[in-house]
């Protein structure tokens, strides 16, 4: 990984602004040149699994334009020779921190998850949509669960009846039956 450190003389040029992210733990701070390139939710098996997550959402960034600005030696990495791509995590906390793909040497791509400020970019792209989980939030309306302040839910939708079972109920209230007639 060619990461450049904090040191002046090694740092790639930067624009003047830049925006910092860093892991859960605070080991690893990263700087990216604003804006970032591009940005995109993947829901890829290979990304759900590496973030425990339905998908993970990154932002992708030339390589010259990132830096670590802390903790270059706690960055661990995992090579997967199947999807042919390096996936760079906190070796403290464990919060994936890169994501490098062979076939764009150029490019890295950073869970966007890590910064707090805009990134330039919004992910407005699926990658692998086809591999959408079926369990995964969509978008559907959600309502606050009561008695759990902070908790929204999603109803269940009504399940509606037979036409049939309605009408024969409609018609049991309003004719009285047989048996009805006798008590009487």
């Amino acid at each position: 990984m060619k990461l450049e450190s904090r040191r002046e003389d090694a740092a790639p040029k930067l624009s003047g602004r830049r925006v910092s992210g860093r892991c859960l733990c605070g080991a690893v701070e990263l700087e990216i040149d604003f804006p970032a390139f591009w940005a995109w939710h993947d829901h890829s098996a290979a990304s759900r699994r590496a973030h425990g997550a339905a998908y993970a959402t990154y932002i992708g960034c030339w390589r010259k334009h990132i830096r670590v600005a802390k903790g270059l030696r706690s960055i661990a990495r995992f090579e997967d020779a199947e999807t042919e791509s390096t996936r760079s995590f906190c070796s403290r906390c464990g919060t994936p921190l890169l994501y490098e793909q062979g076939r764009s040497p150029h490019m890295l791509n950073i869970p966007r998850a890590l910064f707090t400020s805009r990134t330039g970019r919004e992910p407005r792209y699926h990658v692998a949509i086809e591999e959408l989980q079926d369990w995964a939030y969509t978008g559907q309306r959600l309502v606050p669960l009561k008695g759990y302040p902070g908790i929204v839910w999603e109803r269940p939708k009504s399940r509606k009846r037979p036409r049939e079972v309605y009408l024969l109920e409609l018609l049991e209230r309003r004719t009285p039956s047989a048996r009805a007639r006798i008590v009487r």
